[in-house]
């Protein structure tokens, strides 16, 4: 097999499913892909978070092995730990507190039946004896007084009654020691992705030898594969940022959870009302990942009362010693990778600290700050600081990108692609289905258009516990993929995407996964992204065009037209609908429109180019509506256009081959938009918005 990753034909975007260890399947594809493509834009969610920083830094590093540092990845997480057992199981360490859940959640992983159910066993009586015996105590204590104390039946009967409570007692005892650890988790996880219990090996100070927790041995595995220097590599370069990815053309984007706000975000973010506290984040990630972030933060150099504003909130969030979270650019991607992974239970959550504007304390602030900074021009931070009251910060926490978007194959869609957007999705092999020997065989590819557009079925039990069980995780599932699983099935989306399939004792929270299944992982990601080659690039990358992306590009062409066509439709029947008790639209915009308008007025001479545009469009709205030769045998389930959010992030455009003068553009939210200015987009109108499928 070629190991030559120097001149790749062509280029692609990637996104990447999250599934904790399943994760291992990423590397052997990445690379894959990568002797064919150039990564433009990776993304992902969870452990497809990790894989895509990896991704991308290896790209970033495509010249010095960063892709053959990639390629060794799964033979390193399987390699023997200093501290026993393998690379991959001891970059989970748990937190002292939390050590016990750990010890008893973990033991007995890989082993089935008799053998687990004893390793389970023996790992509760190891961690939680005490309170084992603690519980068991009353019980013994009635049974031995009964034993000594009674005679006849009555005896016996005590002794019966003192042993069915001690065992009753025991099992309250360790309920209630487990339910009490439960509520210590730092962050909700018992991994906070840095060094803790389990990490060491000897008793000695001579005979210990640490391994690797997760969140450094990400980071020096992001600055290796990126050609940068790092802890201990003698190099000054700092960490691997999203602007040094964008600078060499690369888009790096990620999911995580705002759980305070229920909101899913992706990252890097242009939002500027986040801070870190670097005594608490200390607790998350590396030395120089932190100290990185207090000597970058977003810079201030205006005057206006909005700038000097902002200049005053940080002065308070100082004070407390919070420190302003980078602009998008300064960001560290493991900073962003750690945010997507925090696997709820098992991985801990992430705080930033940020005000709540709902609050009337900082409602007032913010009128109180702007009003004395508009009749104070001269006054400078300090003098504010004395004049005005802090507002209150309160953290946001901030979990797992897999909880609402845990495959984000939108990241870098478009109408009309230029490049292919691969995604690789994981799933699960069916009940008593084992992997095939040939790991081709146990991905899957759609490879005509009538293929994979049918959902997965999942059975469940109508009766009992198990059959209850089942049900509540149908639930939190379909809540969870719904909108992926709904993209997966459409044309022109399923085409690309190749799914890996695994079984119950492969990925996931396993662990402790022996070397043969790590290694058989990554071949079954290497066939599946060989298949995408295949049918992408076909026999001549760069040359004769592959079947896979001409018919993948004249399939959107027809979807997009076609689900334009029946949005202009369903404009053009709003426009043209009066509605009681409201001015029409054709009196807000159109031909000759001259009705007062509430807000975001345009400018002098806009209006007439507003009414002039709308006219022309609802032309255009008449010319699609008297022929159906675009909807007509158009490609099925066929997808709809609506307006969606916009998800707040700060958008890196990835230059040409050659061309590395990088666009910088953000989308911010409409409350962040001036009430004014000229235009029907983001220069004057409410913006805040996109049009998606």
């Amino acid at each position: 097999m070629s190991e030559d990753w120097s001149d790749p034909k062509l280029e692609c975007d990637l996104v990447m499913k999250g599934g904790i260890t399943s994760g291992v399947i990423y590397p052997r594809a990445v690379t894959e892909l990568a002797r064919t493509y150039r990564l433009r834009s990776v993304g992902g969610a969870s452990a497809g978070a990790i894989a895509a920083a990896a991704a991308a830094a290896a790209e970033l590093g495509r010249g010095t092995g960063g892709f053959a540092e990639l390629e060794r990845m799964p033979d390193d997480i399987t390699a023997p730990s200093p501290a026993g057992g393998s690379t991959l199981f001891r970059l989970f360490q748990p937190t002292r507190a939390a050590a016990p859940l750990f010890g008893v959640a973990t033991a007995g992983m890989g082993s089935k039946g008799s053998t687990a159910v004893r390793a389970k066993a023996l790992a509760t009586l190891r961690w939680f004896w005490w309170a084992l015996v603690l519980g068991a105590l009353p019980g013994v204590a009635l049974a031995v007084v009964a034993g000594v104390s009674g005679g006849g039946g009555g005896r016996w009967a005590g002794v019966v009654a003192g042993v069915v409570l001690a065992l009753l007692g025991a099992v309250f005892g360790l309920v209630i020691s487990a339910a009490g650890l439960l509520g210590r988790l730092q962050g909700w996880g018992m991994c906070t992705g840095m060094a803790g219990y389990g990490g060491q090996s000897g008793r000695s100070e001579q005979s210990r030898h640490s391994a690797p927790a997760l969140t450094p041995w990400l980071h020096e595995r992001i600055q290796t594969m990126a050609g940068r220097g790092g802890p201990g590599r003698g190099g000054g370069e700092g960490p691997v940022t999203f602007g040094q990815l964008a600078d060499a053309g690369i888009t790096l984007r990620m999911m995580t959870t705002n759980v305070t706000r229920y909101q899913p975000m992706s990252m890097p973010w242009d939002s500027r009302g986040y801070y870190i506290d670097p005594a608490v984040w200390r607790r998350y990630f590396p030395e120089d990942v932190v100290a990185w972030i207090e000597q970058h933060p977003p810079a201030v150099t205006g005057t206006t009362v909005k700038d000097r504003y902002t200049a005053l909130t940080r002065a308070h969030a100082r004070r407390r010693g919070l420190v302003p979270f980078p602009a998008p650019r300064d960001v560290p991607i493991v900073v962003a990778t750690r945010m997507s992974l925090s696997f709820p239970v098992l991985i801990s959550a992430v705080p930033l600290e940020s005000i709540d504007f709902s609050r009337g304390v900082n409602t007032r602030y913010r009128k109180t700050a702007e009003a004395w900074l508009g009749e104070h021009p001269d006054a400078g931070t300090e003098e504010a600081l004395a004049a005005i009251a802090a507002p209150e910060f309160e953290p946001n926490w901030f979990s797992d990108g897999g909880l609402c978007a845990n495959l984000p194959v939108h990241f870098f869609d478009s109408p009309l692609p230029r490049r292919p957007t691969f995604a690789i999705n994981l799933g699960q092999l069916a009940a008593g289905r084992a992997p095939e020997a040939d790991q081709a065989k146990n991905t899957f590819l759609p490879t005509h258009n009538a293929v994979g557009a049918l959902r997965h079925w999942h059975t469940l039990t109508p009766s009992g516990l198990g059959g209850l069980l089942g049900f509540a995780h149908a639930l939190v599932t379909t809540s969870q993929v719904w909108v992926d699983n709904a993209q997966l099935v459409l044309p022109g989306y399923r085409d690309r995407v190749v799914t890996i399939y695994h079984s119950g004792d492969e990925g996931g929270m396993n662990l402790s996964m022996p070397k043969e299944i790590v290694d058989a992982l990554a071949a079954r990601g290497r066939a599946g992204a060989a298949k995408l080659v295949d049918q992408f690039a076909g026999g001549d990358p760069g040359g004769t065009p592959g079947f896979g992306f001409e018919n993948h590009r004249w399939i959107r062409m027809r979807t997009s037209a076609t689900g334009l066509g029946n949005w202009l439709g369903a404009w053009g029947t709003g426009y043209r609908t009066p509605v009681a008790g409201a001015t029409d639209y054709a009196e807000l915009a159109g031909p000759g429109a001259a009705a007062p308008l509430p807000s975001y007025k345009p400018g002098a001479g806009a209006r007439d180019r507003i009414n002039d545009l709308v006219g022309e469009l609802l032309t255009l709205i008449d010319d699609w509506g008297a022929d159906d030769a675009v909807a007509k045998g158009s490609p099925r389930p066929t997808p709809r256009l609506r307006l969606v959010p916009e998800e707040g992030v700060a958008t890196f455009e990835a230059p040409t081959v050659g061309d590395l003068d990088v666009a910088f553009t953000s989308d911010a939210g409409a409350e962040m938009m001036p009430d004014g200015g000229a235009g029907l987009g983001p220069g004057g109108g409410p913006g805040g918005g996109r049009l998606a499928y």
